[in-house]
């Protein structure tokens, strides 16, 4: 069978987060199966070429070394989804099977495609009057026109879904994202220190993390990420207490040591559409405390059954606080957290698919 799989958001920006998990797990699944696999992306670095030219047999890319520009990125995708709109049947002809990895603007005729968060917007044509800027221009010409077809839509939460149904009447599946599951010798004997986990960009809230770490002073923050935004980094940094301190380049054994040591995982972004990083930070033990929304409070923590919630700074506070002594639910976190390990997404990303 030759599958065609579809990236729209530009690889060197979806690699760094949940949406580059999602695609080498879905690649390597196909692979598993012996498929021919063909991936398109409107761009990436040499990199990401060679990191993913071994899990298929085609890649049909431009090549760039880097692209920073925030409105360049989003103009390259809603272009790139304008070309899958127009040329989708020449990709059906092509193809047994069509996947879009990345289908948050809900563009395009696919058999399958995964939302990890319904970015589109719907417009009408006397929503012109709203144009404001060039954003909302490129927003209204690639959303105006088109409508979603795609045959299989499936949702990385409950969070999620619920947003999709807003604007389609389709059935949507539920299909959670798979997490490296980290695995500590001990996750009892911890430190008292608090982790935040992910990339560094505006998005997640990180102002939240220095401020509660400016008023917990006895207690240890630290920041691991890659630099997503340099500009945003940079601000941080000049505001940060002593008691914080940011791991830019940290590899995956040193990462496993600090969260192994670590008592909490601290999501600040508010209504995270999943939270990856929460559920790896879980697996080794950490007790999340998270803001009250999004897919990581209802879908990971269960609105509090497995770990804390807050809505302002001082319930932030006073939740860490009460994190840092609940030895008694690391072990219930770090079983919830293999609910969601690859073994699960596989079978289920198989089933739901069809493949």
């Amino acid at each position: 069978m030759k599958i065609g799989v579809f990236e729209p958001v530009p690889l060197n920006i979806s690699l760094m987060g949940g949406g580059g998990i999602v695609l080498r797990e879905i690649l390597n699944v196909l692979k598993k199966r012996g498929y021919i696999i063909y991936l398109f992306s409107p761009f990436m670095n040499e990199n990401n070429y060679e990191n993913l030219s071994r899990l298929v047999d085609k890649i049909i890319s431009i090549r760039f070394p880097t692209i920073t520009s925030n409105f360049l990125n989003f103009s390259v995708t809603r272009i790139y989804n304008i070309f899958i709109s127009l040329f989708q049947k020449i990709f059906d002809n092509s193809f047994d099977y069509t996947i879009c990895n990345t289908y948050d603007n809900l563009i395009g005729g696919f058999d399958f495609g995964y939302v990890h968060f319904p970015a589109r917007k719907y417009f009408k044509l006397r929503d012109i009057k709203t144009i404001k800027n060039i954003k909302d221009l490129m927003n209204f010409i690639t959303s105006v026109k088109f409508k979603e077809n795609t045959r299989i839509i499936a949702a990385n939460s409950t969070f999620t879904m619920r947003l999709i149904k807003e604007k389609i009447t389709k059935n949507v599946y539920l299909l959670y994202p798979p997490v490296n599951i980290i695995n500590c010798d001990n996750i009892e004997q911890k430190d008292d220190i608090v982790v935040s986990l992910g990339r560094i960009a505006r998005d997640k809230n990180y102002e939240t993390v220095i401020k509660v770490a400016a008023k917990l002073t006895n207690i240890k923050f630290i920041i691991i990420g890659r630099i997503h935004d340099y500009r945003y980094y940079k601000e941080l940094i000049s505001r940060s207490p002593s008691n914080l301190i940011f791991l830019t380049n940290l590899d995956e054994k040193n990462k496993k040591e600090i969260l192994c040591k670590a008592k909490i995982i601290f999501h600040a972004k508010i209504d995270e559409p999943f939270g990856i990083s929460v559920v790896e930070g879980m697996s080794a033990g950490l007790i999340p405390v998270v803001h009250k929304s999004g897919g990581t409070w209802i879908d990971i923590v269960e609105e509090g059954k497995y770990g804390y919630g807050y809505l302002t700074e001082e319930e932030a506070i006073e939740a860490i606080k009460q994190a840092l002594n609940d030895s008694d639910l690391r072990k219930d976190v770090k079983d919830k957290a293999r609910s969601f390990e690859s073994a699960m997404f596989d079978d289920r990303f198989l089933k739901i698919s069809g493949l």
